[in-house]
């Protein structure tokens, strides 16, 4: 009779899942690259799927006893007669034995499923007696498996409790069994021997058919030989329809053996299926390697598909999609470059930090930094530990590895420079002379926005105004447009004294104060005029040599100006006024 067989199935099928051995499904995975960083970043496409066997031989393994479909709950086949055929039995899918495909099967009362239509026949007798091992071109039943073929008894009696005591049969379509794994299961679950009754105690046994892979079980909880009957044969194994090719475990051919809790599979073990594999993004062919490196610059479906050759020439193919997706930017800026005045410079590193995050929340971001670009892609090499006070002696620029620790993982490298901005000290004679009235704007020096001071170490200023003394050291630095002011520069003034002709009574200027025009004249030949401000700067400067000359003030600001003339290779410093 028909059961609703699915539904008492899908219930009892949990009792066994905790306790399934893992059997090769007909499966593509992808590794997980769902997720990018960055418009351009590479990643490594991955597909694994299984490499399956043309089913003309096979290779039987002995497998943990762990069953995973239920012995009972399916079409049962009626007790109303021994030794019978079940109805011709459709599968809902191609199975391939021994390089036939088969879509039709019948289901033997004694423990054994067979392909043979052509000598077996449905509801007819199933053949219970045999002698010898396989392979065995007489066998009486052949193109089968057998899982245990033995002479069992399903009438009632000896049986004596039908639902439990059967043969049944079903298919699996549901869960990691869904197409293209579905199975086919056939039960003989708690049946006497025949002639012993339950003597020997009652058998168990199943056959499971794997869709896609071809693989076939038997799993056996019990079966003892009823020796006074058949001599107690048994036999577990496969044979093709000649019977020239059979593969059968150790100890399970033929015999008057006994088995308890045990477990068989017969894995195709011909020439490799011939196997496509492609690439596709967005449905569009991509590439036949594997793995498969890309670089995308926006969101793709990427596709694994395999195509298998099945037995008859059909094809069956299996795929799998990921979506790689491209995050969008972190909401970071860039950082600032940090300049130090003095020498080996100290920068605090982490004074960075708050720029880059940009008021996001610290406590989703990792930030480190380090002397090269190759230490910050690889996030534990040799970052820097002393952020707060790093010191250098020479410009370089430090990498930032930013990584959001919360939720994407997601890393971006920025680069700042640090830099060194002291600048060098003036250049000047160490030695010099002067004329008794002369100041520190007359000392002969270069450089830029010149400060003066009367000790080394530059801690006690001099106006530009302050008038020489004889034998006496002054200390000059430079100071750059960024403020960082340079060592000093030591110049020592000796006293000479000017003759009678070269005195200040000497040297006309006029007029003074001067709007425009300044005249200059001299008894001795003018070779030098410099016009420096009060902060000791040069604005103006002419060489020549003569007794007059003559400078245009007309660009300078209004204040007081400090003319220093140079002739006969003595120098004479005169303050004029400028309207």
């Amino acid at each position: 009779m028909m059961k609703n067989y699915f539904l008492i199935i899908s219930v009892l099928l949990s009792a066994f899942a905790a306790q399934s051995q893992p059997v090769p499904l007909l499966d593509v995975n992808i590794t997980d690259v769902s997720l990018i960083c960055y418009p351009g970043d590479c990643v490594d496409l991955s597909a694994t799927y299984p490499a399956l066997k043309q089913t003309t031989s096979y290779a039987v393994s002995s497998e943990a006893y762990s069953p995973s479909f239920p012995f009972f709950g399916g079409i049962l086949i009626p007790p109303s007669a021994d030794d019978n055929w079940s109805p011709l039995v459709n599968l809902p899918f191609s199975f391939c034995f021994y390089g036939t495909s088969y879509n039709q099967m019948l289901v033997g009362t004694n423990g054994v499923i067979t392909f043979d239509m052509g000598n077996q026949s449905a509801g007819g007798n199933c053949q219970w007696e045999f002698l010898t091992p396989i392979p065995n071109t007489q066998f009486p039943i052949r193109n089968a498996i057998y899982g245990v073929y033995q002479d069992v008894d399903i009438r009632t009696p000896p049986v004596t409790n039908y639902e439990m005591q059967n043969v049944n049969y079903y298919v699996l379509d549901a869960g990691t069994n869904a197409a293209p794994n579905r199975v086919f299961i056939a039960n003989f679950n708690e049946l006497p021997q025949f002639q012993c009754d339950n003597s020997v105690g009652l058998q168990t046994s199943q056959i499971v058919l794997h869709e896609g892979t071809n693989i076939i079980e038997i799993i056996i909880h019990k079966r003892t030989s009823c020796t006074i009957w058949n001599s107690g044969n048994g036999v577990i194994g496969v044979q093709n329809q000649q019977g020239t090719l059979a593969t059968v475990p150790p100890g399970r051919n033929t015999g008057a053996w006994s088995a308890t809790d045990e477990a068989w599979r017969f894995t195709p073990n011909g020439s490799d299926v011939p196997t496509a594999f492609t690439w596709l993004a967005d449905g569009v062919f991509l590439s036949n390697e594997n793995p498969l490196t890309v670089c995308p610059t926006e969101q793709h479906v990427y596709e694994a598909r395999v195509t298998y050759e099945n037995c008859d020439a059909t094809h069956t193919t299996i795929s799998e999609s990921a979506f790689v997706d491209i995050l969008p930017p972190m909401p970071i800026n860039l950082p600032a470059n940090l300049s130090v005045c003095a020498f080996p410079g100290v920068v605090d590193l982490s004074a960075n930090e708050p720029i880059i995050l940009n008021g996001a929340n610290p406590d989703d971001y990792e930030i480190s930094f380090y002397t090269n670009f190759n230490d910050a892609q690889d996030s534990a090499a040799n970052y820097i530990t002393n952020t707060f006070d790093y010191s250098f002696s020479v410009n370089q620029t430090i990498y930032v590895r930013v990584q959001n620790v919360t939720t994407t993982g997601c890393a971006e490298i920025l680069s700042f420079d640090i830099t060194l901005n002291t600048p060098s000290a003036p250049e000047a004679e160490a030695n010099q002379t002067f004329i008794n009235g002369e100041t520190l704007a007359n000392i002969e020096i270069s450089g830029t926005d010149i400060k003066w001071y009367s000790d080394a170490e530059a801690t006690l200023s001099l106006p530009i105004t302050t008038v020489l003394s004889n034998n006496q050291t002054y200390y000059a630095t430079q100071t750059n447009g960024q403020g960082c002011e340079s060592a000093a520069t030591a110049v020592t003034m000796s006293n000479t004294l000017g003759t009678a002709e070269w005195n200040i009574a000497s040297i006309k200027i006029q007029p003074n104060p001067v709007k425009d025009i300044l005249n200059i004249s001299s008894k001795k030949n003018i070779t030098n005029v410099t016009i420096y401000n009060i902060l000791g700067q040069v604005m103006l400067s002419e060489s020549g040599n003569d007794k007059e000359t003559k400078m245009d003030l007309s660009q300078l600001t209004t204040g007081t100006y400090i003319v220093k003339i140079t002739a006969d290779n003595q120098v004479k410093t005169i303050k004029v006024v400028k309207q």
